[in-house]
C-alpha cells in the first residue's frame, strides 16, 4: 500500500495470494520473506510511476514485457544516432529470434533457466533463410559440422547480447527492478574464430596500387588509422591535426559510442599532410569525383560524399585489378590492429586507437596475435646472465 500525498489516498496492489494450506511456490503463493521482498520492489515501482505522472511523463500501462523493453531500447538507439542499417539488423534479429519466444513474457517473470533454454535453442537451430518475403520464418538444416556449430553458438551469443542490452536499458531506466536473472546467463565459450584476415605489407601495396583515384586515399588512411569506412566518410579536412599528428574521429560504433583521436604513424602524417594541403578545412576529406547517382536520391547532403553502399563494389574492383584475394574494407582495420600488436603495442593502447571502451573486443579478435607477439618479444630478450659468466 502506497500513500499519495497529492490525493491524500492510499494505492493498493497485491503481490501474491495468501494461503495457509498450500506450499509457497515463489510465484503465486509466497512465503513471508518473499512477500516482503516483492512488496518492496512493487512499492518502488509504484512510487516511480507516481513521480512520472506528476512530472507529466507518459507511463506504460499494464505488465512490462520483453516486447516493451525492446521497443524502448530501439527508441533509445535511434536517439543515440545508431545507423538505420544497424537498426534494421537489430529489428530483424528481434523479429526472427527474440520476439516469437520471449516477446510476450513479462520481464519480471523471466528466469535464468528460461533464458538459458532459449539461448541453447538458438545454437542448435539452423540459419534463418533470407531473400524473398515469407509469411513466417523458415530455417535451414541444423548445424552438422564443428565449424557450423561454432558459428551458430557465436550467433546465439550475439543475439543474447542484444536481449541483454534491451533488458539492461529497461533496468537502467527503472522500468524493471532487480533481480535481473539475465545477468546470470553466460555466453557459449570459445566461439570466436581466429580466422581474421590480415594483409601482408606486399598485399597492402598491391591493393593500394589497384585502387582507383578516389578509393586510394580512403584505403591508405584506413590502413594508417584503423578507422572504419563509415567513420572516414564523415571526416573533414580540419579533423587532421598535423601538429599533434592525430586524426579526429567523430563518434564511433555501438552503445555509448564516443568520439576519439587516433595517433597517426609517420607514414600516415606524411600522407595526410600532402593530401590535405591547400584544401578547405571544412570540406569532407574523402570525396568521389564525377560520380553519377542513379538511385537513392536525397540520401546524401553532398552527392560527392562516399555513401554506405559505395565501397563494396569499388573494393571488389581493386582486388581484381591488384590480384589480391577478396578483402573487405573492415579487414583493413584488422590489418592495422595486427601491425600495431606485432610492433609491440599493448592491448590497452590498441583499444583506445580502435575506439573500444574496454579490452573485450580487442582480446576477442586479437588476443592470439598479442600472445604470439609477447612470445617473440620474450624469446628475443638478451640473457640476464645471473651467474656472471661470459656469453
Amino acid at each position: 500500500m502506497l500513500y499519495i500525498p497529492e490525493t491524500k489516498k492510499f494505492k493498493k496492489q497485491a503481490v501474491g495470494k495468501a494461503d495457509d494450506i498450500l506450499d509457497a511456490d515463489g510465484v503465486r503463493i509466497l512465503t513471508h520473506d518473499q512477500a516482503v521482498a516483492a512488496a518492496q520492489i512493487l512499492l518502488k515501482q509504484m512510487a516511480r510511476i507516481e513521480d512520472l505522472i506528476a512530472d507529466g511523463e507518459e507511463v506504460h500501462a499494464g505488465p512490462y514485457t520483453v516486447a516493451d523493453a525492446w521497443g524502448d531500447y530501439i527508441l533509445d538507439a535511434k536517439g543515440r544516432g545508431i545507423s538505420e542499417k544497424n537498426l534494421k539488423i537489430y529489428q530483424q534479429t528481434y523479429d526472427a529470434h527474440i520476439g516469437p519466444k520471449l516477446g510476450p513474457l513479462q520481464v519480471s517473470k523471466l528466469s535464468k533457466d528460461r533464458i538459458t533454454k532459449w539461448h541453447q535453442g538458438l545454437a542448435v537451430q539452423g540459419k534463418l533463410k533470407t531473400g524473398k518475403i515469407r509469411e513466417k520464418a523458415v530455417y535451414m538444416d541444423a548445424p552438422k559440422t564443428d565449424e557450423e556449430r561454432r558459428q551458430r553458438r557465436d550467433t546465439a551469443n550475439w543475439i543474447l547480447s542484444k536481449l541483454k542490452a534491451a533488458l539492461n536499458h529497461a533496468l537502467d531506466e527503472g522500468k524493471v527492478q532487480e533481480p535481473a536473472p539475465w545477468h546470470l546467463v553466460k555466453a557459449f565459450p570459445n566461439t570466436v574464430s581466429n580466422r581474421v584476415r590480415f594483409l601482408s605489407i606486399e598485399e597492402q601495396q598491391k591493393l593500394v596500387a589497384g585502387c582507383d583515384v578516389d578509393l586510394r586515399p580512403l584505403v591508405k588512411v584506413g590502413l594508417y588509422s584503423g578507422a572504419r569506412y563509415g567513420e572516414l566518410t564523415r571526416v573533414i579536412v580540419r579533423d587532421f591535426d598535423p601538429l599533434n599528428k592525430t586524426l579526429f574521429i567523430a563518434f564511433g560504433k555501438g552503445r555509448g559510442a564516443k568520439s576519439r583521436t587516433v595517433k597517426l604513424t609517420r607514414d600516415g602524417v606524411a600522407f595526410l599532410n600532402a593530401f590535405t594541403a591547400d584544401r578547405d578545412r571544412n570540406e569532407l576529406m574523402f570525396l568521389r569525383t564525377d560520380v553519377k547517382r542513379r538511385g537513392r536520391k536525397g540520401t546524401l547532403a553532398n552527392p560527392s560524399q562516399w555513401a554506405d553502399y559505395d565501397q563494396k563494389a569499388e573494393m571488389e574492383n581493386a582486388c581484381k585489378t591488384s590480384g589480391v584475394a577478396r578483402v573487405t574494407f573492415h579487414e583493413l582495420r584488422h590489418t592495422y590492429a595486427s601491425y600495431l600488436l606485432n610492433e609491440g603495442m599493448n592491448l590497452s593502447y590498441l583499444a583506445r586507437q580502435l575506439g573500444h571502451a574496454d579490452l573485450r573486443m580487442v582480446t576477442r579478435f586479437y588476443g592470439h596475435i598479442a600472445e604470439e607477439a609477447m612470445n617473440l618479444a620474450i624469446d628475443s630478450l638478451p640473457s640476464q646472465n645471473l651467474d656472471g659468466q661470459a656469453t
